[in-house]
């Protein structure tokens, strides 16, 4: 399997175990629009959320840096912009969201697709784990801008195409774009799985069961072991109020992990389903 489809794979396999073993997903209090392909745009802008402050954070993480010597070659660093030096400091000092920042000044240096997916990826995984809302919104707004520059560099290529589409989808900003993305991506590949995942998520979302059921039927067809697929698909019975289907679906996907953790998670959403609700 190619390293950008485990990475994907990967990241959709934590937001499953994360979103869907422990959160529930509601109906939406407006319609969204069918997918004929064609989304239509929020009327009013919303505004922008509040970011992290990366130059004042760098300020005074290198405020704090009590090392005299580290100190220096710090302030050197920057001045001549030597950004793969900085970021070697940086990962010494255990300080991610500095990482972050020069991963995207080292990428606009080398001005090349590899620079900017992986500049993407390394903010895509520690939105994760941000600390808050606003290194979130910060890392959020990292990932779109460098899969975006990728895609400007090739507009054929479908893995960084889904990697766009998933950033614009989780920055919440305005995820109709994204979906839109992923809907070209399927009218052209049917059987893309990775797209197929990322809509079915998002019907979860949105409280579209029957689309999020169609798009993860077409996975399950060919890849009756996929993980994933199979979660997404039992959150969406349970969503519909079918538990049955609901418990089917989570049995099978405990026989598809390997892992015992994950078998244990899976086994307590299958109580929690069959616990009637008080």
């Amino acid at each position: 399997m190619k390293r950008n489809q485990l990475l994907l794979i990967s990241a959709c396999a934590v937001l499953c175990l994360g979103i869907y073993l422990f959160a529930s997903t509601k109906k939406p209090k407006e319609e969204k629009p069918a997918d004929s392909g064609h989304t239509t745009m929020p009327q009013q802008q919303q505004e922008a959320p509040e970011t992290l402050n990366i130059e004042q954070y760098i300020a005074e993480t290198n405020a704090k840096i009590a090392d005299k010597a580290t100190k220096e070659k710090v302030e050197k660093l920057t001045t001549s912009k030597s950004y793969k030096d900085l970021i070697a400091v940086y990962q010494k000092l255990d300080k991610p969201l500095a990482i972050a920042y020069y991963s995207i000044k080292l990428a606009e240096t080398e001005n090349k697709v590899e620079a900017y997916v992986g500049a993407g990826d390394f903010n895509t995984m520690l939105m994760q784990t941000a600390p808050d809302a606003k290194a979130k919104n910060f890392l959020s707004r990292n990932a779109v801008e460098c899969y975006e520059k990728a895609v400007a560099f090739d507009s054929t290529n479908t893995p960084n195409r889904i990697r766009l589409a998933g950033a614009i989808m989780e920055s919440g900003g305005a995820p109709m774009q994204g979906v839109a993305i992923l809907l070209d991506i399927v009218r052209k590949d049917s059987t893309n799985v990775d797209a197929l995942l990322m809509l079915g998520r998002f019907g979860l979302i949105s409280g579209q069961y029957d689309k999020a059921i169609a798009r993860l039927e077409k996975i399950l067809y060919s890849h009756p072991q996929n993980s994933e697929a199979l979660l997404l698909m039992a959150e969406a019975y349970n969503g519909k109020g079918n538990k049955a289907k609901a418990i089917e679906m989570l049995e099978r996907c405990k026989k598809a992990v390997t892992e015992p953790a994950a078998k244990k998670e899976i086994e307590g959403y299958i109580e929690s389903i069959r616990k009637p609700k008080s």
